[in-house]
């Protein structure tokens, strides 16, 4: 998931995406850093603008870069931090990680509870159940919230729905339909499964753990709890797991990465592979990219374990 992380008030650096540097009349200047995501820059751009307009006196001091860390990272070992981070949390370079362990964040629960400039409800109102209630957001377990979500949007599996027309296949309800269909593709050259990087396939093993454990043992393993490891649901998704492998385009791990994961995405528009965990975003993400012909986005949730069980999707 993605989050807003407050940091110690600092001076920004890097130019790419930022906004003309100044104080408001008063003085004030609030440093913002954000990863320049598939959404792309305006957005923060807009956000910057509307917040000036209702702070009088106020100046936004942007930073938006696709490698956000390269370029705040030199002002932040010299002991510069920006006053807000937007950066998720499972990242390659472990930047939100290495706060909430150093204890760098500032509380935001309070933020909860202020109104939506505009409206008539507070943050917390706005939120969806759950997303400022877990061990992400409250790193600490002290029932303190430290991160906050931006966006989020259903991480299922991304398809080429005009593929499957065309060869009469059907999506898979269970994992056994899955891999019988895993086998028809294999035998036409087309892999069953790839990921774009690493934190998609995250989201996408916290929806088959959860469909395996269920709310209750899904928190206890999170939180790593002696011995929910060891149990037949967790086996069960590592066997899930370990097949998956087999039947996952060969190429996908040495192109998981920031600069190579479209190579990943650009594999469901060639008919490549059938399936891929990602987010809504990856529509916008992929719109002038080259695609067979036919081809037609599908989504859809996890397989279900076995027949009657629910279907899992992660929100990320």
């Amino acid at each position: 998931m993605t989050f807003s992380l407050a940091a110690c008030g600092g001076s920004g650096s890097g130019d790419d995406g930022k906004k003309e540097e100044g104080k408001g009349e008063d003085g004030k200047t609030l440093k913002v850093a954000a990863v320049e995501t598939a959404y792309g820059k305006a957005m923060w751009e807009k956000v910057c603008d509307a917040f000036e307009a209702a702070n009088e006196g106020v100046t936004v001091e942007l930073t938006i870069d696709k490698n956000l860390e390269d370029v705040i990272d030199p002002a932040m070992k010299a002991g510069d931090y920006p006053d807000v981070i937007m950066r998720a949390v499972g990242a390659e370079s472990g930047m939100t990680e290495t706060f909430i362990r150093d204890n760098n964040l500032t509380e935001l629960t309070d933020v909860l509870d202020m109104t939506v400039p505009g409206e008539e409800v507070t943050v917390g109102e706005k939120i969806l159940p759950g997303f400022t209630k877990n061990t992400i957001v409250n790193p600490y377990g002290d029932g303190k919230t430290y991160l906050m979500p931006m966006f989020y949007g259903p991480c299922g599996l991304f398809y080429n729905a005009g593929l499957f027309e065309e060869k009469g296949w059907e999506v898979p309800e269970t994992w056994d339909e899955m891999w019988e269909l895993g086998d028809k593709a294999q035998a036409e050259g087309i892999a069953l499964f790839t990921y774009p990087t690493t934190g998609y396939f995250d989201a996408f093993f916290y929806a088959l753990l959860h469909e395996a454990m269920g709310e209750e043992n899904f928190t206890k393993a999170l939180k790593y709890e002696e011995g929910i490891w060891d149990t037949p649901e967790a086996q069960q998704v590592f066997d899930i797991i370990a097949k998956l492998a087999s039947y996952t385009e060969k190429t996908t791990p040495a192109n998981a990465n920031d600069n190579d994961f479209q190579k990943n995405q650009q594999m469901i528009l060639d008919n490549k592979a059938l399936f891929m965990p990602n987010g809504n975003w990856v529509i916008g993400e992929m719109a002038e990219a080259p695609r067979a012909e036919g081809f037609e986005w599908g989504f859809t949730a996890l397989p279900a374990l076995e027949e009657g069980r629910e279907s899992i999707l992660f929100v990320l």
